[in-house]
């Protein structure tokens, strides 16, 4: 399949470390050719309490501890399912435990992926940087995050393919984007032996 001319075009290691789809200033990003794919609101900050008078204690203030990194992860997309609607799911949903560099097998399938084949739901990711073209795309990966990997070094179960409905196409951006589509289980090996991807949302839409 095209996915294999990706082997030699992608040095990549699994999510935790830079990635070709993480921001990029002057480094190059390595470009998938076209049929290179496998076929087919925040809460109001609490009202302030009147100051407490001055204390006459003498000891030291302790300064405030450092402020977390923000965040790389897409926003969550969670929310009541109606009878026959999308269903709103994270990554977290399609996570198998697996490590880089592994072949998949019908055993590692979790229930809730099982139950998920065949139902229309709606994701959060990144699109993956190694795009032919900027413009006109109709099919990508999507990874859990800005630091995970497609290809060699990468785990199968934090990305999906993505092939968008007839006619449909879409531009990159580097930031998150929410995916509507069919679910499907749908491995698909790399040529170094392992497995690259495991979903595909076929009919996709991006919202």
């Amino acid at each position: 399949m095209g996915l294999v001319m990706l082997a030699g075009l992608l040095a990549l290691a699994g999510c935790g470390h830079e990635s070709a789809a993480s921001p990029v200033t002057e480094a190059k990003v390595a470009v998938v050719p076209a049929g290179a794919l496998p076929v087919v609101a925040d809460l109001p900050e609490p009202v302030a309490k009147a100051a407490a008078p001055p204390s006459e204690s003498t000891e030291p203030v302790q300064p405030a501890p450092p402020a977390s990194p923000v965040s790389q992860r897409p926003r969550a997309d969670r929310g009541p399912v109606r009878a026959g609607g999308v269903e709103k799911i994270t990554f977290e949903d399609l996570n198998l435990g697996m490590q880089a560099d592994m072949v998949y097998r019908d055993f590692m399938l979790s229930d809730r992926v099982k139950e998920l084949e065949g139902r229309r739901v709606s994701i959060a990711g990144y699109m993956h940087a190694g795009q032919e073209a900027q413009r006109g795309i109709k099919r990508f990966i999507l990874l859990k995050n800005t630091q995970c990997k497609f290809g060699p070094g990468g785990q199968a179960d934090h990305l999906t393919d993505v092939v968008l409905r007839d006619g449909g196409t879409t531009s990159f951006t580097p930031s998150d984007v929410k995916i509507e589509g069919i679910f499907r289980i749908a491995p698909f090996q790399g040529n170094d032996g392992n497995t690259w991807s495991i979903y595909r949302l076929e009919d996709a839409q991006v919202r």
